[in-house]
């Protein structure tokens, strides 16, 4: 991804949730890759904003920063990343990668990259928010460390049929593997408490291919794949216009899930809402009440995410009430077998 690109223009992707296995073909050269099918519900806008002396950037995903680039000539390295909190995952929080991160990476077939290193954040103990996990005695402060081990190897190159353009491209084998560590300090003294929260995958596997333009060095599709190379999720370019089914500003408050049906995670996003607490409630097909979670919403489009992964499988239903138990919405979501 050329990241000069990107703070010239905004770049739209979509996502699809649902991709078909035959997308992916073998290693080698001389490759053709059809995602002319793919459909999503709308596009996510990607920029880059230079800020200061040139000399940095703020990787921006629609209005909010995704992470933090240093900028020394072409090249593009991230030093600090924003993402969700763990423990609190209604918070972002800002994390320094040591060493930095080679944003764009650019090779030919054969090549190869690698990363070992660290994501950090220390911030004070949310005293007034609702979190997965809180101790019995309220810490002064969190500490949370990734630790990272990334490798790339470019094993493909040809032709990319997008819904929108075609392009020649070379193929990146990504496998990342991260493990958590969670700490907390009263005083002084730090102790490790990353076993006592719930729902901390201690372990994380994830194994992407990326499929970056040969001419231009920027990702045009990233596809996210599990066990036995089944696509589980794909992010690729396109048109606003061309993937958008719903409005990206609706005129009446809503809500929707996505992706929907789900495995385990799904994001609501809530739109055109008062500022102000509202609860989600998520019952089962008989009306009980099975899961609950206070939102504040801040912004016109808040998106929460609301781990499911421990419901049966099947259909639910999702509604949103304002604090005064007045509802707002109500509509279905449906779990399904991983």
């Amino acid at each position: 991804m050329n990241w000069s690109k990107m703070a010239e223009d905004t770049i739209y992707y979509a996502r699809e949730y649902f991709p078909d296995r035959d997308i992916m073909t073998q290693p080698g050269p001389a490759q053709v890759w059809d995602f002319r099918s793919l459909r999503a519900p709308y596009a996510i806008s990607r920029n880059l904003m230079v800020v200061g002396d040139k000399t940095h950037a703020q990787l921006m995903n629609g209005s909010q920063p995704d992470a933090i680039l240093e900028l020394t000539g072409n090249a593009a390295e991230i030093t600090q990343v924003i993402e969700d909190n763990p423990i609190c995952p209604d918070t972002r929080l800002t994390y320094t990668m040591t060493p930095s991160y080679k944003a764009f990476y650019r090779g030919v077939l054969g090549e190869h990259t690698s990363y070992k290193g660290r994501m950090v954040t220390t911030f004070p103990w949310p005293k007034h928010m609702t979190c997965n996990w809180t101790p019995s005695q309220l810490p002064d402060t969190c500490r949370i460390t990734y630790t990272i081990n990334e490798d790339i190897d470019v094993d493909g190159e040809g032709t990319l049929y997008l819904p929108t353009e075609v392009n020649p491209v070379n193929r990146q084998h990504v496998i990342r593997k991260s493990a958590i560590r969670v700490e907390i300090r009263t005083g002084y003294l730090w102790r490790d408490v990353t076993t006592m929260v719930p729902g901390i995958h201690l372990i994380r596997n994830e194994e992407f291919y990326r499929f970056v333009s040969s001419d231009m060095g920027l990702m045009l599709a990233e596809v996210e794949v599990k066990e036995g190379g089944q696509p589980i999720k794909i992010e690729f370019k396109t048109h606003p216009i061309a993937t958008r089914i719903v409005p990206d500003e609706p005129s009446k408050p809503d809500v929707f899930a996505y992706p929907n049906p789900s495995f385990d995670y799904v994001r609501f996003q809530l739109s055109n809402m008062d500022n102000g607490y509202y609860k989600l409630r998520i019952l089962n097909i008989l009306g009980t009440l099975v899961k609950e979670v206070e939102v504040y919403v801040d912004d016109p489009r808040k998106t929460i995410t609301v781990d499911l992964g421990d419901l049966q499988r099947g259909t639910y239903i999702y509604r949103l009430q304002d604090n005064l138990g007045r509802t707002i919405k109500t509509k279905r979501v449906v779990l399904i077998q991983a």
